[in-house]
């Protein structure tokens, strides 16, 4: 999963999606040198009692905006997350987004679908994993 996420990082390029700057690797461990965003994660916020006030409704438009860009990007080169949920968008202070985890990200072949399931349980559908 590792090589996969690696060589999916190398691929991308977007205001919205971590970068990953450089691969070093010893005989025991593997480090990836990518942004350093302080933020939180958009689950973390939405647990806040008073996560409504966290963003104005322009902040919050903005987020969406951010977060369907950054999906549109994915889809014109062909990569599909799988595995987008609010614990992999980080929410920087000044309200930018950067999407993460890319562990299970693959391309998609619009002839062949892939109908594998995958995600975050707490996430999908049941009717999806009852099928």
């Amino acid at each position: 999963m590792l090589k996969n996420e690696i060589n999916m990082l190398r691929s991308l390029d977007h205001d919205s999606i971590i970068k990953l700057h450089e691969v070093q690797e010893t005989e025991r461990t593997i480090y990836l040198v990518m942004d350093y965003i302080p933020s939180q994660s958009l689950h973390e916020v939405l647990r806040q009692p008073n996560w409504k006030s966290f963003f104005s409704q322009n902040q919050f438009i903005r987020l969406i905006h951010s977060i369907l860009d950054a999906l549109v990007y994915l889809a014109s080169k062909g990569v599909v997350h799988r595995n987008l949920s609010p614990e992999s968008i980080l929410i920087e202070k000044a309200g930018k987004i950067k999407i993460i985890d890319f562990r299970l990200a693959t391309t998609y072949d619009s002839i062949k679908p892939n109908i594998r399931q995958y995600g975050p349980a707490g996430y999908i559908h049941p009717d999806v994993l009852s099928s």
